[in-house]
């Protein structure tokens, strides 16, 4: 059986053919998992293959070839991750991006996903407070390595302290509450044998597989155990800290706050022979990216072994080590790295209000991912299809969660979006002012001001009142709506009242009042007074210069008042008002 191994620099067709290597099938070489060599998960056996390492991976590891034990290749990778690292500031401008990047999701990138839990959140949807948003776990745990803000490490060691507490290839984002609840936790296996298993949730309530110890015979042992799937992720993070930091290390038992050690060796190291998953492959290439290091155990996941395993008395060589890149990236050998494997979407409209449109060109982007991560450019809208046409106008029966899926060729992805409506548009009364509504009778006329003007808006006959000014045109070119004074002539002191108490469709005890309006950007102090018979909200200032604001005025529930409806505007002394719609709801 021939391979051909492909570097993850090269395209497709620069293939550098291996075909004097005759490579045993991966079912050939696995053995019997009660063998000596089982454990090994992969390493080096007579029938395996000789990998070119330095083509995997950029070279990045030319400069291991061979170690006479764990403590001496321990020191050689320890030279390798610190050379020509970069500090990326945990609480630096940065403190979000790298985890952004290497932990978000294969098809949504506007998504990461999390360790703990399997729910994806918004990249943008970061922590702020209360476990609100996700956050960054570190997995080995700050104040476990003595480096937490309140470490207890001389002054003279507080570059290295940020180091440790700044390194990404330690930190995973993670949902808030089940970071707090694993807080200074050793990670490990946790047994009834040991004390009482808590089954601790995530931000919405949920369990997810993580389970956790407080306390043996009332001592507290702090055992936090993850989800199968984070596992083996978890444990390389580890491993990796306690070789690129020399004071940092691995041990047995469960480890002490302080004590620059990570406990439940033997279990890390049994997590540590699980297989890269492409989402581990993915943090380490992203952290990378920000860091100019990568994590060795991902890359070559035998190496834990050999530091902190069975092997660490014994010599090895790298280029008998099966890289993760070969599972991971081309599939055995079956793939090539250049190849798209998935479609992807980015840069979504995902809250849509009732009368607003969908379009290809503006509401999502969509590209092609390859099984390198490296990702083609984005597609042009013919070449994909939506399951929402363009131009679609959501209309109230769309209102909730609407499922959207997205096919290209023989690739599909689905995505959820919420419709959304305009809460005026589900009032008892509502009216939005035309070109052609009753005050276009007033256009350009003087000589009306301080009069009481009487006109009927959608069945509803209201009093109008000006003290100054003129009305003008209605903007329909910006979607303003009616113009009501101009810089020379502005509209002061102008109200709409209901001339009856309010009364539409047999209901009358209003609950809210919603109007969307605009002012002009300068010359102006506007006040907006809105009152339900003897009830009157508390005056409220416009915004300035901001087109079709939404100001609301909703009593709290369970309260409503019967009685004319006011709608008074104040405050026009050089500028202009553009009123677009108002709607009054009534609740019986």
């Amino acid at each position: 059986m021939t391979f051909v191994i492909t570097s993850c620099d090269q395209t497709p067709s620069d293939t550098i053919s291996q075909s004097e290597t005759e490579i045993s099938s991966p079912s050939d070489t696995s053995g019997d998992s009660s063998s000596d060599t089982s454990s090994d998960s992969g390493s080096s056996t007579s029938s395996d293959p000789v990998f070119i390492y330095e083509d995997y991976y950029n070279d990045y590891y030319d400069s291991i070839e061979s170690w006479e034990d764990g403590d001496d290749l321990r020191e050689q990778l320890r030279e390798l991750i610190n050379y020509n690292v970069t500090l990326v500031d945990f609480d630096g401008s940065n403190k979000w991006a790298v985890n952004q990047q290497a932990d978000e999701t294969f098809d949504n990138f506007d998504r990461v996903n999390l360790v703990y839990s399997n729910y994806q959140p918004l990249k943008s949807y970061t922590f702020t407070g209360s476990n609100q948003g996700w956050q960054r776990e570190h997995a080995f745990a700050q104040t476990l390595g003595n480096f937490d803000v309140n470490n207890s490490r001389p002054a003279g060691e507080a570059t290295l302290v940020n180091q440790m507490r700044s390194d990404f290839h330690n930190l995973f984002a993670s949902d808030g509450r089940l970071n707090n609840s694993r807080g200074n936790k050793n990670l490990g296996n946790v047994s009834e044998e040991m004390g009482t298993i808590v089954y601790p949730t995530d931000y919405f309530g949920n369990q997810t597989g993580c389970r956790a110890i407080e306390s043996v015979d009332e001592v507290g042992v702090n055992i936090f155990e993850p989800r199968p799937e984070d596992k083996p992720m978890m444990a390389r993070g580890i491993f990796y800290m306690a070789t690129r930091f020399d004071d940092l290390d691995v041990v047995e038992g469960i480890s002490a706050t302080r004590s620059k050690t990570h406990g439940m060796l033997s279990d890390l190291l049994t997590w540590a022979d699980g297989e890269v998953s492409r989402r581990e492959y993915k943090h380490n290439l992203g952290v990378y990216a920000f860091q100019n290091n990568r994590n060795p155990y991902v890359d070559f996941p035998d190496l834990v072994d050999y530091v902190f395993g069975e092997k660490k008395d014994e010599a090895g060589v790298l280029n008998k080590l099966r890289p993760s890149y070969y599972d991971v990236v081309i599939d055995e050998g079956e793939q090539q790295p250049g190849e798209v494997r998935n479609l992807g979407i980015k840069d979504l409209t995902t809250l849509f209000q009732v009368g607003h449109s969908f379009s290809k060109a503006d509401d999502l982007k969509v590209f092609t991912v390859n099984n390198d991560f490296s990702i083609n450019a984005n597609l042009n809208t013919a070449e994909f299809n939506v399951s929402i046409s363009d131009g679609y106008t959501f209309a109230m029966s769309d209102v909730g969660m609407m499922q959207v899926n997205v096919t290209y060729q023989d690739l599909n992805i689905t995505y959820e979006i919420e419709i959304e409506a305009d809460p005026s548009l589900l009032a008892t009364y509502q009216y939005s002012l035309t070109s052609s509504d009753p005050f276009a009778a007033f256009r350009n006329v003087t000589g009306l001001n301080g009069i009481v003007h009487e006109i009927s808006l959608g069945s509803l006959d209201y009093n109008f009142y000006f003290a100054s000014g003129k009305l003008y045109n209605f903007d329909a070119a910006n979607g303003r709506g009616r113009q009501f004074g101009t810089s020379t002539a502005p509209m002061n002191n102008m109200y709409l009242e209901t001339k009856d108490d309010f009364s539409f469709g047999g209901k009358a005890n209003v609950n809210a009042v919603y109007i969307v309006a605009s002012t002009a950007t300068t010359g102006v102090d506007p006040k907006l007074d809105v009152s339900i018979g003897a009830y009157s909200f508390a005056q409220r200032s416009m915004t300035i210069g901001v087109n079709n604001v939404m100001y609301e005025f909703v009593l709290p529930e369970g309260r409503s008042y019967t009685g004319k409806v006011r709608l008074a505007f104040s405050g026009f002394t050089g500028g202009a008002l553009y009123l677009n719609r108002f709607a009054i709801n009534a609740v019986s």
